[in-house]
């Protein structure tokens, strides 16, 4: 196991210095960059802890809610406001993972977790996304991977960016103004192989939720019923006679469906065309739920 200098900030600016190091990585709960570490798979000389910025409170913005970055998922799910107005946030952070990874993981680092990919997670491979030549899932066994072409057919992992997206809710990190979720991703290119698009420093402080939709919904399928990661979910909001659908699981981002053609644009590999099927029906009980 590598070792790693542990920091603890007592501020944005002093967590933001200490995040401009070259090798410094910023951290939630832990569950999902401290796993890399111990993998030997992310080269990190230190870790900076951001629960000590007082980025943990959920409260009310105007017509809609801001939630703090380091807001547990299990907080999120357990929180009032939450369930009876966003009713697709609630059921994604209480699916998320499993309660025990529920009640260390964050907003902000469930937001901004690397991709599902067993490639990208292998400790002797060093795959296209992590700097090498080869996308071994697309010459390999990719059976849970995504449905879009590209160079990497990994998928975003995250519950809650399903959930967001569809609620149209706008990000804040320490450098930016509110902007909306799906800026907060990018499809990785040659010059810059990355899912998550925050630039070296900088980090998600919070995610603000507009006014409540009138009704909203998240399907969801997993290989098991608790601790499991999506294999695809949908997530579905309608405001007045507009449906929002948004779902992860099927594309290196988390991806806005278009309700009346939600398969555009996602043709399927070979081993993972059978997550048609299943978008297709997760869709349908989104869509019945609103």
């Amino acid at each position: 196991m590598r070792t790693f200098a542990y920091v603890r900030p007592a501020g944005v600016e002093e967590a933001a210095a200490a995040l401009s190091q070259p090798a410094a990585r910023a951290m939630g709960g832990g569950t999902d960059l401290l796993t890399q570490q111990d993998r030997g798979i992310l080269a990190a000389e230190s870790v900076v802890d951001l629960r000590g910025l007082g980025l943990d409170a959920i409260a009310l913005e105007g017509e809609g809610i801001r939630i703090g970055a380091t807001v547990t998922l299990a907080d999120l799910g357990r929180d009032d406001t939450v369930r009876e107005r966003y009713a697709v946030l609630h059921q994604a952070a209480s699916a998320a993972a499993s309660p025990q990874l529920r009640e260390m993981g964050t907003v902000g680092g469930n937001l901004c977790q690397q991709v599902r990919c067993w490639y990208f997670r292998h400790p002797d491979l060093t795959c296209w996304l992590r700097g090498g030549d080869t996308c071994y899932a697309q010459i390999g066994d990719h059976r849970k991977h995504g449905l879009e072409e590209g160079d990497c057919i990994s998928v975003a992992p995250s519950d809650l960016a399903a959930a967001l997206l569809a609620l149209d809710a706008q990000v804040t990190t320490n450098r930016r103004q509110a902007f909306p979720l799906e800026q907060l991703y990018r499809r990785p290119t040659d010059d810059r192989r990355v899912t998550v698009d925050v630039e070296q420093g900088e980090f998600v402080t919070a995610v603000t939720l507009p006014v409540p939709p009138d009704a909203s919904a998240y399907a969801r399928a997993g290989e098991r019923a608790a601790w499991s990661f999506a294999l695809t979910g949908v997530a579905a909001a309608r405001f007045e006679s507009e449906i929002r659908l948004a779902a992860i699981g099927i594309s290196n981002t988390p991806r806005l469906l278009d309700p009346a053609d939600p398969l555009d644009g996602l043709p399927g590999h070979e081993m993972s065309r059978w997550k048609r099927r299943l978008l297709e029906s997760l869709v349908e009980d989104a869509v019945a739920a609103v």
